[in-house]
């Protein structure tokens, strides 16, 4: 059979415009598609002659395609599993407004006898920490856990403390910390690994393995599959834990996995994968290990990321810089063991000082491993131009979420007013030749890609300001950002192209826009219509 010859199920996608890769200058009308996989973009005079009963024809007038997104940085399970059972506050712009969501929902919302929710932010509220004694109002004697929007901070209500066993004497635990009143009492949130050793029932519901329990997942995910598709997503890198690969495996396995996944392992697993003879990149092109997923340090919104200079206001000497989690030796080493064994490793990195130490856990890693893995650095959100030229040469990958920038813009102002030059250095990045996937950190921030997009070229906060730009000089183009969500994706997970394009050959993964994201001003890329998605040339449209 002749190349381009019409076989038995082969499609044609049609649209308005077609970009077919970065840097995106040149366009066809008609993707050819064979075997879900891209054979050529054509004209749509050149189509009309491929026509016929058996190629099916999905025509989408004035849309504009793209290659499918890919989202770089999700925790695409549990977030699956929160729009179904947590109750989300993250709308909420009060302490009271949050403890009146809470009341309200908690009564039909409950996991086993758990009230969960999640998404407080005391940076919006501009009342600093809360108590116990106030989400006790809201949730009375049930056991109540609240996390904050960016996961590394957790509230709890008496009853939770008394139940898990935090009291005065209760010691802080390696790489966090139990937030104390002056006389030494617990107050009810804590910090880092502090909120790890706390019970989560999402979690153990989704270790079970009863019939009703995957039943709850599987409604879960296939929401979240049809959400993330009307956004334009064909695929996501998941970093969650081993639960959620299992789930995923079962789905591959049954025929019902919504996209593409690349899952990560957790630091606590990585000697079992390793006894076990795993590495990075076994799977398929639907589901696959990635990486080794490492947190060096916490979050800018709760001072916990790992900084060279101090906080300011921090009265604690131990955590006035920020708290490491796995950091110096202990990092080092846990990168090199993961790259003698064939992982890549994926380091969740905020703070400068973070960002340095893993640029120098991954050149020891280099020495030692056998051919050169695609690390990543995640987030690295402050980095410092004389580590930016280090991962240049040592071939590091930066996976950032822009859409950070847009609550992070006044936190950053106010806890790294000498760092904040250096704060999401995206021109920066580019600049020195690096591959830069960007991502959401879904449920940190909502899986809108428009988000990611606007703040990477605006670099806006969420009302628009500062309207010239903030730190305009780390401006990228549109170009670029939207080269983070699909050929910088696929590079960034050791995919050769014509991965991440519509160029012939690669998979038909297709995003399908109401109009063009790369003539759009910066206010109309935000509420740019997104139709839905083609993966491997089948259509997820509404």
């Amino acid at each position: 059979m002749k190349s381009g010859t019409p076989a038995l199920g082969d499609s044609l996608i049609l649209g308005q415009r077609i970009y077919t890769h970065y840097p995106y200058r040149r366009y066809g009308e008609a993707l050819v598609i064979r075997d879900g996989r891209v054979v050529a973009c054509v004209s749509r005079r050149a189509a009309r002659s491929l026509r016929s009963r058996r190629v099916r024809v999905a025509d989408f007038g004035d849309a504009v395609l793209t290659p499918g997104l890919v989202d770089s940085h999700t925790h695409f399970f549990y977030w699956a599993l929160h729009r179904e059972l947590v109750i989300d506050v993250t709308h909420e712009m009060s302490l009271d407004a949050t403890l009146r969501r809470i009341a309200a929902e908690a009564p039909r919302r409950k996991i086993g006898d758990w009230i969960v929710s999640r998404g407080f932010e005391i940076n919006v509220w501009g009342t600093g920490f809360p108590s116990a004694a106030d989400l006790d109002l809201a949730t009375g004697e049930v056991p109540a856990i609240v996390r904050s929007r960016d996961g590394h901070c957790a509230w709890l209500n008496t009853a939770a403390m008394r139940r898990v066993g935090i009291h005065a004497q209760f010691p802080d635990p390696p790489g966090g910390r139990i937030l104390r009143d002056s006389a030494g009492r617990a107050t009810g949130v804590v910090q880092e690994s502090a909120v790890d050793a706390l019970p989560n029932p999402i979690v153990e519901l989704a270790q079970r393995t009863d019939a009703a329990a995957r039943r709850v997942v599987d409604r879960a995910l296939s929401s979240a599959y049809r959400e993330a598709w009307s956004f334009g997503f064909c695929g996501v890198h998941a970093l969650d834990d081993a639960a959620s690969l299992s789930h995923f495996q079962r789905q591959r396995s049954a025929g019902t996995l919504g996209f593409r996944v690349v899952h990560s392992i957790p630091h606590a697993e990585m000697s079992r994968a390793i006894a076990l003879g795993l590495r990075s990149g076994i799977g398929d092109d639907w589901l696959r290990v990635g990486a080794i997923k490492i947190f060096s340090d916490g979050t800018l919104g709760s001072r916990t990321a790992l900084m060279f200079d101090a906080y300011p206001g921090m009265a604690d000497p131990a955590s006035r810089f920020g708290v490491g989690v796995v950091t110096g030796e202990e990092l080092r080493d846990a990168v090199v063991k993961a790259a003698r064994h064939g992982w890549a490793v994926w380091i969740h990195a905020i703070g400068d000082r973070a960002a340095h130490e893993c640029v120098a856990a991954i050149a020891a890693a280099r020495k030692v491993e056998s051919a050169r893995l695609p690390h990543r650095i995640e987030h690295a959100q402050c980095v410092r131009p004389a580590d930016i030229r280090a991962m240049a040469r040592l071939g590091i990958i930066t996976s950032v979420q822009p859409c950070h920038m847009l609550s992070d813009i006044p936190v950053a102002d106010r806890n790294w007013p000498r760092a904040r030059k250096h704060a999401f250095p995206l021109r920066r990045f580019f600049d020195a030749g690096l591959c830069v996937p960007f991502g959401s950190d879904v449920p940190v921030e909502p899986i809108d890609p428009r988000r990611g997009l606007f703040a990477a070229v605006a670099r806006r906060d969420e009302h628009g300001n500062p309207s010239a730009g903030w730190h305009r000089e780390q401006r990228v183009t549109i170009q670029q950002a939207l080269a983070g969500f699909t050929e910088h994706a696929a590079r960034s997970v050791g995919d050769a192209a014509p991965r991440g394009t519509l160029l012939p050959g690669a998979p038909a993964d297709v995003t399908i826009w109401g109009g063009d994201p790369l003539q759009a001003s910066f206010d109309e890329l935000r509420e740019l219509p997104i139709r839905g998605c083609a993966i491997a040339g089948v259509c997820h449209v509404d």
